[in-house]
């Protein structure tokens, strides 16, 4: 068999999981919450976000598909526009700083002391074609919250959100993403506030 042919086996066997009209490049984004009309700027406790990792199996542009136990794929056909860290740090940032208790810095140096260091852990970006009849996107992404000296976390949660696809394609399977980090980041937002008033100084606020 010609070299050229067992690429084009390979590829066809790699997209086999998705629906698609041609192929042909896709570029999608992780997306930055709107805008809130009237959102009030942070006026609590400042918090940077530090660091994002993404687990190494899923810190490429290229999308991820799970179609075994064991067995991931990567579509050379559907990207991400930037590496999921840089999308990810964006998103969060943005929402933080429409979060009304919090100032949010992009970095320690730029936030008025004492700053709170977020880490961010992406865990898993796939979609999840093990059962092809019932396809998903899968997101599980980690938050730690630490006190300005580093001593012990305020705050740590993981979120997980797993989401049925109508459509078996890149396109569904982004939507679906961009649904579930919205849905992420308002809990977190919930999750932080009660986390910083719990942990405020004796007779101050959060706020």
């Amino acid at each position: 068999m010609r070299p050229g042919a067992v690429t084009a086996l390979v590829a066809a066997g790699a997209l086999s999981c998705l629906s698609r009209p041609a192929l042909v490049p896709q570029l999608f984004t992780l997306e930055s919450p709107p805008e809130r009309a009237g959102s009030p700027a942070g006026r609590g406790r400042a918090v940077a976000v530090r660091r994002v990792t993404v687990a190494a199996p899923f810190e490429g542009r290229e999308l991820v598909y799970r179609t075994g136990a064991y067995r991931l794929e990567r579509d050379p056909y559907a990207s991400l526009v930037a590496a999921p860290a840089a999308l990810l740090a964006d998103a969060v940032r943005a929402h933080l700083r429409q979060a009304g208790f919090v100032r949010e810095a992009a970095d320690s140096s730029e936030a008025p002391a004492p700053a709170l260091p977020m880490d961010v852990d992406l865990r898993e970006l796939s979609g999840d074609f093990v059962h092809p009849e019932q396809p998903a996107a899968v997101i599980v992404v980690a938050f730690e919250v630490s006190s300005a000296g580093g001593a012990s976390p305020l705050f740590r949660k993981v979120y997980a959100r797993r989401t049925i696809l109508s459509h078996r394609t890149a396109d569904a399977l982004v939507t679906a993403w961009n649904a579930e980090l919205a849905d992420v980041l308002a809990e977190l937002e919930r999750d932080l506030d009660a986390a910083l008033r719990r942990s405020a100084p004796r007779g101050s606020s959060a706020q």
